[in-house]
């Protein structure tokens, strides 16, 4: 193996080598040529590997490189490289792929911790340095067309530890390997010559000769993609594949085309597929990579999963007793502690027969909770093995009763011995989970105006019974939401309900002494919890619905559906009687009246239709934490949100719950495409629209106009959020554009505004945006600008030294990404001259789908970090805060960030004047372009601890001033009183 180590950079030898030894082997003519001579000029070898064809080792394909990229073969033809190896490892490891069987673009953008480390300098040299040396041992994939995993599967030997080297090392005889991506059946048999090729060794798989086929439209990989079509619809991706970007419509495809949702063949409709819940599930929980994997896998078959859970809750049904017979046997042999002192639970379940049943619902109820539960058992009249349910159990209390008194007076009875300030009530048919009586207990404890709190049911076929009820105006009532997914969105934020179901109810055990219990009327049972509940209401207390509580519910496990009617139809009657007054206030029972109808507006707030781009976490910047901001301080505000988001995320569910409060309505599985229905369902819900962004206005205008008619008084607020013409003429200076090339700035601003004139009220988030607004005929205009909860880092001057840049970038024609250019190619060359050889400049923020660390300059003392949870480590951390934007419009809302965490900013004219803070008292503003002003600015601010401490007092107080919660909540009241 001969090292080959003549270029500036670094390397190891993962790949930059010739392996003299295995060429023979492989091409044995070379043994010829060479005779039995052991030294050799590894130029002379460089020199026949381009003349021939020849691969210097087994991880670089010279044909492929040289018939993948023109440029390298006329480079080759002018005698610039003797090889396409040499140019590879002089230049082409930067962005090219090596092999058919790699692509760098591919591994750089899947795994950002493999981009990171390049950039930054860590010891590999490239994405496939690092496949080679760590990827494939890591069994990470370097090529949509290998997975290692399914390659071992083929193997008989166990023992591989890297996949893809055994793979290159063994390629003649391992042909086939299983893709997702590429089929090989269907290839060969719709390419029959292929067969003869593979017979001839020119190519050593159906997918060799496919991949080594470039810039070829008559070659498809699979059934479900055609080429041809691919390139026709989408003109921009032909031309891309002409001027020799892609290899093929497919390369675009796989990179980009998933991901944007673009047809891959005339038959396929990914957009349409892609919104299927089945495979939004799919999706997010990882269980399929993405939207075309899904339709190869499923065959474009779109999965009913509701339909068939519905279908299926009889043979579940009969699954929950089986379970429930085997927990019964361990039950015998391992009894369930009860044992407490000071409890602040106390649980009480009423028993009569169904013994499997009561031993799965304590079973559950002990693994819920690990603390202290008080239980107590009423057994009313059972006559099988719940006789003896003390020797299952212990230190559970036990009533007992000779008749069947039923569920309510064994309720009332038992409420005696309570010893506790919280009760549950459960049903011996149902499995409370995990975290339930935690959740309960502490919003009882945070909310004493609390009187009772249910949660999701859910049935054993796995639909929901219901999340949280309703009580229509005649005295029916309904389970919110029955027979839907327990994930939906509506059945997962937190709101004041009409009632919950007694299968397992939470509330106050001196409430429920107070108001006296379940009113006996009902006995048996049914409506008791419904008619307790408006007492609660009556109470001046409230009833609340928690999605964190979560019961499965052997639906009619104790009476049949007829009998329950009976006794519903009996009951309706008397709880009509009683509750008249509350009745006259609910809705008119109607299939569209349930969601206006699911929850108890609370007086003073308002329900608000919140519409952004995508749903905004703080994380995503450009704008998209201000939104944030306002969403939580309407939240605390006690106003009923609900989240709406004009591109569906791509963000997993579970994670955008964890960021918002648990009483926001998110729909994460809805887009711009189902706004229409679901403002036409949610018909008189919402007293408000607020719209994020001028161009969200624009795009939902046609849809409220169409539905108007439905809406007819609702507050429509526009929040432009930045006026995008302001950001375009700076942009348009910037690049040197003469004027008479542009549309005059005064006509794009109408043309930006024109959409806003359906708008009740508009937001600007600047005193000059305002103006502009004004200026154009809007006088309903309200400021509103960004809040910060001051949080400022302990380290002292001595204690700092990086430079720091937070900024997300969403695309590269970003202002952020423009400033990362310009900083690390034009500002930190020269500045880092002045600065200590110890001090680095660390950038750190949110990159979007399709942008790449690898785009960025490298240098030894830049470090990329890319997107962190809590960036309070870096602000405490560095010494200086820079901004040196070059356009933008709006307020930036970093400025604020930095300034609240105590840092010193140092940033461009053009946002100074955005923020209008005090120029060396509050901030330091340099010229916007100029690298010799900002070079000053910072140093000066750098290595002068007294203005250091006086721009750092100052920005401070101007957060606590100006951008508190105090100030921030009463811009919003000012919005939508």
């Amino acid at each position: 193996m001969i090292p080959l180590e003549d270029f500036s950079v670094r390397t190891t030898h993962s790949w930059n080598y010739i392996d003299f030894s295995w060429m023979k082997k492989k091409y044995p003519e070379i043994e010829e040529l060479f005779q039995q001579q052991d030294d050799f000029d590894a130029e002379e070898i460089l020199l026949l590997s381009g003349k021939c064809g020849y691969q210097p080792n087994p991880y670089f394909d010279e044909s492929y490189y040289v018939n993948r990229y023109s440029d390298v073969r006329n480079a080759i033809s002018r005698g610039e490289f003797v090889s396409g190896f040499d140019h590879y490892r002089r230049f082409g490891y930067k962005d090219r792929n090596p092999h058919w069987l790699f692509c760098e673009e591919y591994y750089i953008t899947k795994y950002v911790d493999v981009a990171r480390q390049i950039i930054n300098g860590e010891f590999f040299l490239n994405g496939y340095d690092h496949y080679l040396q760590v990827g494939d041992l890591q069994f990470r994939s370097g090529t949509w067309f290998f997975d290692p995993l399914k390659y071992l599967k083929c193997l008989f030997d166990g023992d591989v530890k890297r996949p893809f080297r055994h793979y290159m090392n063994n390629i003649d005889q391992n042909n086939n390997i299983p893709s997702v991506f590429f089929d090989e059946n269907w290839y060969v048999n719709s390419y029959p010559n292929t067969i003869a090729e593979l017979n001839s060794g020119l190519y050593v798989s159906a997918l060799h000769k496919y991949l080594s086929s470039c810039f070829e439209s008559k070659f498809d990989p699979s059934c479900f993609f055609s080429e041809e079509f691919y390139l026709e619809s989408n003109p921009d991706v032909f031309e891309a594949v002409r001027s020799g970007r892609f290899s093929k419509g497919y390369e675009h495809f796989l990179l980009y085309g998933i991901q944007e949702l673009r047809s891959p063949h005339p038959n396929i409709d990914l957009k349409k597929f892609y919104h299927n819940s089945y495979v939004q599930d799919l999706l997010l929980n990882g269980r399929i990579s993405d939207v075309f994997v899904a339709w190869c896998v499923l065959n474009g078959k779109i999965t009913k999963v509701e339909k068939i859970l519905y279908e299926s809750e009889e043979s579940t049904k009969f699954s929950f007793q089986k379970k429930s017979s085997s927990l019964a046997i361990n039950a015998a042999r391992t009894k369930l502690d009860f044992s407490f002192k000071n409890p602040l639970i106390s649980v009480i379940v009423v028993i009569h027969n169904n013994f499997n049943m009561t031993i799965n619902s304590l079973t559950a109820l002990r693994s819920s909770y690990p603390n202290e539960i008080q239980l107590i058992i009423v057994d009313s009249a059972s006559s099988d093995e719940n006789r003896c349910i003390e020797n299952y159990v212990i230190n559970a209390k036990i009533l007992r009763f000779e008749g069947n008194i039923g569920f309510i007076r064994s309720c009332n009875e038992a409420v005696k011995f309570i010893c506790s300030p919280y009760i549950l009530f459960l049903n011996n048919d149902t499995e409370i989970k995990w975290g339930s009586i935690q959740s309960a207990i502490k919003r009882f404890d945070n909310e004493i105006k609390i009187g009772v709190i249910g949660g999701k049911i859910i049935r054993t076929n796995g639909l929901l019974q219901e999340a949280g009820a309703i009580i229509y105006r005649d005295g029916s009532v309904e389970g919110y939401l029955r027979d839907c997914s327990p994930d939906a969105p509506e059945a997962n934020f937190v709101r004041r309900v009409d009632f919950c179901s007694g299968a397992a109810l939470f509330t106050r055990t001196e409430l429920f002494r107070k108001i006296g219990g379940f009113d006996e009327n009902y006995i048996p049972a049914y409506y008791e919890e419904t008619d307790y509940c408006v007492k609660i209401w009556k109470s001046n207390y409230e009833v609340i619905y928690d999605p964190s509580i979560n019961v499965i519910h052997y639906e009619y496990a104790s009476s049949s559906i007829k009998e329950g009617t009976d006794y519903i139809n009996r009951n309706r009657y008397i709880f009509n009687s009683k509750h008249r007054d509350f009745l006259l206030n609910k809705k008119i029972k109607s299939k569209l009246n349930s969601h206006l109808s699911r929850s108890i507006e609370k007086y003073g707030s308002k329900r608000i239709l919140f519409i952004e781009d995508k749903i905004p976490l703080k994380s995503y910047g450009s704008g998209f934490s201000r939104s944030y901001d306002i969403i939580n301080t309407l939240s605390t505000m006690q106003h009923e949100i609900t989240l709406f988001p004009v591109f569906k995320p791509s963000s997993s569910a579970v994670h955008l719950y964890e960021k918002f409060p648990d009483s926001v309505e998110i729909m994460w599985d809805r887009d711009i495409n189902d706004l229409e229905y679901f403002i036409t369902m949610r018909s008189g819900m919402y007293d408000a629209i607020w719209i994020c962004r001028t161009q969200n206005v624009g795009r939902i205008v046609p849809i409220i106009e169409k539905i108007s008619h439905l809406i007819p008084l609702i507050e429509i607020i526009a929040d432009t959020e930045a006026v995008s013409t302001v950001r375009e003429e700076q942009h348009n200076r910037l690049k040197g554009l003469p004027q008479k090339d542009y549309i005059p700035f005064e006509i794009r601003l109408r043309s930006e505004f024109e959409c806003l004139s359906i708008a009740t009220k508009i937001v600007a988030v600047n005193d000059y945006d305002a103006y502009l607004l004004k200026k154009n005929g809007f006088n309903n205009v309200y400021i509103l600008g960004h809040v910060q909860t001051p949080n400022p880092t302990p380290n002292i001057w001595s204690e700092r030294s990086d430079l720091l840049f937070v900024g997300a970038i969403h695309d590269y024609n970003s202002p952020n990404y423009d400033s990362i250019i310009w900083m690390t190619t034009v500002l930190w060359p020269k500045l880092e001259k002045f600065l200590p050889i110890d001090v680095n400049l660390i950038i750190v923020g949110h990159l979007g789908s399709g942008i790449s660390f690898s785009s960025f300059p490298k240098s030894d003392r830049i470090k990329y970090i890319g997107k962190v949870d809590d960036i309070y480590y870096f602000y405490n951390r560095c010494r200086l805060f820079l901004a040196p934007t070059r356009f933008a419009a709006g307020i930036p809302y970093k400025i604020f960030e930095a300034a609240s965490h105590g840092l010193p900013i140092v940033a461009s004219n053009i946002l100074c004047d955005q923020v209008k803070w005090d120029n060396g008292k509050e901030i330091i503003s340099a010229e916007n372009g100029n690298f010799q002003d900002f070079i000053e600015k910072i140093i000066d601010l750098y290595s002068n601890k007294t203005k250091w401490s006086e721009i750092r007092s100052g920005s401070f107080n101007k957060i606590l001033i100006e951008n508190c919660n105090s100030f921030y909540v009463d811009s919003i009241k000012k919005i939508i009183t």
